[in-house]
């Protein structure tokens, strides 16, 4: 019924593309790659239950645009960012690409954020034959079928857990796992990941307690895994939850080892959390920004950002500032006549890429593999914040 109900969206929505093909008329221009800028769009959660994520984003792209203006931009043109608050509502979304699309002619869709809104809007943008780049949302769609226009970056949430239980079990030997998870697409992505790992080692959780978005009463969900045996808590939710979960597990006397997927990995849970959360495990790709890093470059770009917008740094905020600035090096290297077919092939062609200046896993897109990261680092909540662990962990294996 779910493929059937997914099969019916994306005629629906190639039904819409085709009418906004139509509609944008054959003078409109090929794009957004006009004389002296190019344009690109964003939809972002600004004032709903993501806003904290959306403004991160919003500002990291603002900032790498800007300061790539400031250089000439890219081959001779300014790059414009259209910036929409989706308020993570899907209807939203749809409203403002359906504008992107047909008045303003981007040239991509990028760092689009929130995963309903995402899930609704991409097949519109890809059947425009617009690209569709490095989403903040865990969903499926985003990379599974690949398509052409649709590059991803961020390290699957299955796979974090899959690569994060893998480097655990090295340091500390097999462990029993249980799970619990949020009974949403990030909590079942969780889910499939740490089953999936455990059956690639010829075992099985000895025990999964899901619950709804919202809930916040953990205790018989504790008390099960506990009694069925768990010595390691898989974490499928957000940071809130995270938070929750570990300070309720304290009274019960019970100190498994708990490992999340990124959504936990904010500089905001270690105070919020406080003694509760001290080692907790997590699997990222692009390190907190911390004021007091040992790297000068990233030092003194968080000392810019923390004053243009009088906020802290966050990972999404660097994450979406390199995400701007992989995407400004694909369309430098697509020349004079940027096109979203030439920028997917760039993307393709100049993988592996490392930022010059900022260090980091390297992003890697391949003709049969779109997402940019299979790999990430392990990092764990000690002294009240988070210290990464690891260099790049083992990676999952590439489509072939």
């Amino acid at each position: 019924m779910k493929n059937i109900q997914r099969n019916l969206a994306r005629i629906s929505c190639a039904f819409a593309g085709a009418t906004l093909s139509l509609a944008l008329g054959a003078a409109a221009p090929d794009h957004g790659a006009g004389p002296n800028d190019i344009v690109v769009g964003t939809h972002v959660d600004l004032s709903g239950p993501l806003a904290q994520l959306g403004t991160a984003v919003r500002n990291g792209l603002e900032t790498a645009f800007d300061e790539i203006n400031a250089k000439g931009g890219v081959n001779g043109r300014k790059i414009r960012l259209l910036v929409a608050d989706n308020g993570y509502s899907p209807r939203k979304a749809m409203s403002a690409v359906k504008v992107f699309l047909t008045r303003d002619h981007v040239l991509a869709v990028l760092c689009p954020v929130g995963t309903p809104p995402v899930a609704k809007t991409m097949p519109l943008v890809l059947n425009s034959g617009t690209l569709h780049l490095f989403p903040f949302a865990s969903v499926d769609e985003t990379y599974v079928p690949q398509q052409s226009l649709e590059f991803a970056i961020d390290l699957p949430a299955a796979e974090q857990i899959a690569v994060g239980l893998r480097a655990i079990f090295a340091e500390r030997g097999p462990l029993k796992v249980g799970v619990l998870y949020r009974s949403d697409t990030l909590g079942q992505a969780v889910l499939k990941g740490a089953t999936d790992a455990l059956a690639a080692e010829g075992a099985r959780p000895v025990g999964v307690a899901g619950f709804r978005p919202g809930e916040l009463n953990f205790t018989a969900a504790l008390a099960g895994l506990r009694e069925a045996g768990a010595e390691l808590v898989v974490l499928g939710g957000v940071p809130q939850d995270a938070t929750v979960a570990m300070q309720q597990a304290v009274p019960q006397n019970w100190l498994p080892v708990f490992l999340c997927d990124a959504a936990c990995y904010v500089p905001e849970l270690p105070p919020l959390g406080g003694r509760a959360v001290a080692g907790l495990y997590a699997v990222a790709a692009t390190p907190i920004p911390y004021p007091d890093d040992k790297d000068a470059k990233l030092r003194a770009w968080v000392r810019r950002y923390e004053q243009r917008f009088g906020t802290v740094a966050s990972a999404e905020a660097l994450r979406a500032y390199l995400d701007a600035r992989v995407f400004a090096e694909a369309l430098r290297r697509a020349g004079a006549g940027p096109t979203p077919r030439r920028v997917a092939r760039m993307l393709e062609l100049m993988s592996p890429w490392k930022d010059p200046d900022y260090d980091g896993i390297p992003v890697v897109f391949t003709p049969h593999d779109h997402v940019g990261f299979r790999t990430g680092f392990l990092a764990q909540i000690r002294n009240g914040r988070w210290t990464t662990l690891t260099g790049a962990l083992p990676p999952a294996l590439r489509p072939h």
